[in-house]
């Protein structure tokens, strides 16, 4: 499996696939945009693709996973998103069964 990695590089983001001398951004979305796009060749090569994104304090913020195409007709499957919406999510579950 491959890993795509965004993350802050001092004032700008950087996308680091392996040991490869990272790609610089100078917005987040731009950067997340262009790793997914990296996953994307990479599991349309054969690859299965990790993405991880981290937030400036250190925090994971997603996880992606991109599949290899099953056939030549198809795509490769970009599945996941916001680990944060699901943390929040739980902290909402808790607080409702504390006051339920």
């Amino acid at each position: 499996m491959r890993t795509v990695v965004v993350e802050p590089f001092g004032d700008v983001w950087a996308v680091r696939v392996d040991d490869v001398e990272p790609q610089l951004f100078a917005r987040g979305r731009a950067a997340e945009d262009a790793a997914k796009i990296v996953a994307e060749r990479l599991a349309a090569a054969g690859d299965h693709v990790e993405i991880h994104l981290f937030l400036r304090n250190g925090q994971k913020a997603a996880r992606f996973v991109c599949l290899p195409p099953l056939s030549a007709e198809d795509s490769p499957l970009l599945i996941g998103g916001s680990l944060l919406a699901q943390a929040a999510a739980n902290v909402d579950d808790t607080d409702q069964r504390v006051n339920a």
